[in-house]
């Protein structure tokens, strides 16, 4: 098959996030059919990624952050709590954070997004995945994934309807965690939780 991107319609006109449909022609050995594809999106139509093929920066950063206690050496692991309108339940993960036009990187926004969202200071960070889709049936968005030690606490800046709380939970409490279906865990924390448990374990 073939695949020929022809046109891209912008069906709303929303702040952060629009529906497009994007109208493809396809080839299948002698028959060319139309066919047109609904995704969401937040950039702009002559951004989209169908169109510009650039997958090499994210659009967020998710951020696996844990802390060492100094006496005992246990390792904890910050989880974020928050309200999810289109699950209509809240949802155990992360911190995560958007990129802004002037990061240069996603480490410079991690940074910035474990203070604002997460109320607490990074360092050592590696980078787990660089950008990479993360449902791309239903959108263009790439999110890069760090991980990061947490050296010192800051004051939470969180927007308007940011319903958004924290705790550090031990990592050995984590594997029960990942067990009970209440805490809605998004498929990338679950690996990210699987790499973390190995890591340290080692």
């Amino acid at each position: 098959m073939d695949w020929k991107l022809v046109d891209v319609t912008k069906d709303t006109n929303h702040r952060f996030l629009n529906e497009y449909t994007l109208h493809y022609e396809v080839s299948m050995g002698d028959k060319t059919r139309p066919y047109d594809y609904f995704v969401a999106s937040r950039n702009e139509p002559t951004t989209l990624r169908s169109i510009t093929q650039d997958y090499s920066r994210p659009d967020g950063v998710v951020m696996c952050l844990y802390e060492i206690d100094s006496a005992t050496q246990e390792v904890s692991v910050l989880f974020t709590k928050q309200f999810r309108p289109a699950l209509g339940a809240y949802m155990t993960s992360f911190p995560a954070g958007l990129l802004d036009p002037e990061d240069p990187d996603m480490l410079v926004a991690a940074k910035r997004e474990a203070k604002e969202e997460a109320g607490v200071e990074i360092d050592d960070m590696e980078i787990l995945a660089p950008a990479c889709p993360t449902s791309s049936g239903l959108s263009d968005e790439l999110d890069g994934f760090i991980l990061a030690r947490i050296v010192g606490k800051e004051e939470k800046k969180l927007e308007d309807f940011e319903d958004i709380s924290t705790r550090l939970v031990p990592l050995k409490d984590v594997p029960a965690m990942m067990k009970d279906p209440a805490y809605h865990i998004p498929l990338p924390v679950r690996l990210c939780l699987h790499y973390l448990l190995e890591r340290f374990a080692r």
